[in-house]
């Protein structure tokens, strides 16, 4: 039971760190349009196609920090699912820092893209 449990949540956290590595290379590099479906849609970031890159790029090192340390947890909780089958507590400890990493870390690159949209919305209305 265990192990389907940790391989439900490996494969969340696999999708999350996805979405981590691969929004800040498509939205930098002109491929990921101000849109309403993906990307860190702040109330700024949405205003203008300017303000929308320079958020995704102030973002994009700590979504690929949080991406790379989410797949290393990932990795650390499919290995103690396997191999510390009696000690559950060890799968349950990872997959909760796993999660909490991968969602505090998209929160605080979406902070911080909304920070940077926001300037740059200033000073185009400025």
């Amino acid at each position: 039971m265990q192990i389907a449990a940790v391989f439900i949540a490996a494969v969340g956290l696999i999708l999350l760190s996805t979405l981590c590595l691969s929004i800040p290379n498509t939205a930098t590099s002109g491929k990921l349009y101000r849109n309403s479906i993906m990307g860190l849609r702040t109330t700024q970031t949405k205003k203008s196609d300017a303000a929308w890159l320079q958020g995704h790029k102030e973002a994009a090192p700590i979504l690929k920090v949080t991406g790379m340390l989410v797949i290393a947890l990932t990795a650390v909780l499919l290995i103690s699912a396997f191999f510390v089958q009696d000690v559950p507590f060890v799968s349950l400890t990872t997959g909760a820092i796993s999660y909490v990493l991968a969602i505090g870390g998209i929160i605080w690159a979406a902070v911080i893209a909304d920070k940077a949209a926001k300037k740059v919305n200033n000073q185009v209305a400025a």
